[in-house]
């Protein structure tokens, strides 16, 4: 998979905007209702010893603080079909991985946005802000 011309392409599809990082890393400005956006990092990891790529999607959804009620948030993740929550240099963040050769760009088209939404979706929640 040439990763940046997909990246562009879906930008371009859904009308969002797309910057990248290098060859294996882009982040995206994806559209959400409301005339809201969140921001996504999307980059291929490839797996050592194997032939295999993952695509790796994240978005920060707040920085990490004391008032998050993070049991309740990790309740909520058990239905999550993608993704989870993640801590990560002080955010709480949306995460993803997909077996590259298991799916079709279509997929991962598809996953990106749920993850975008999703992860607004709590950023709202626990903010009240578009911050991301």
């Amino acid at each position: 998979m040439n990763f940046k011309a997909f990246s562009q392409k879906f930008a371009d599809t859904i009308g969002g905007k797309y910057n990248d990082y290098d060859d294996d890393h882009s982040i995206f400005i994806i559209p959400i209702k409301n005339d809201r956006f969140q921001t996504v990092i999307a980059r291929l990891v490839r797996i050592d010893n194997q032939d295999a790529e993952v695509v790796h999607i994240t978005s920060k959804v707040c920085e990490v603080s004391e008032s998050i009620d993070y049991p309740a948030i990790l309740e909520a993740s058990a239905d999550f079909k993608l993704s989870s929550f993640i801590v990560e240099d002080g955010f709480l963040k949306v995460d993803s991985a997909i077996l590259l050769k298991s799916v079709d760009e279509a997929f991962i088209e598809q996953a990106i946005v749920e993850l975008a939404n999703l992860a607004d979706e709590w950023e709202l929640k626990i903010t009240g802000k578009d911050i991301y």
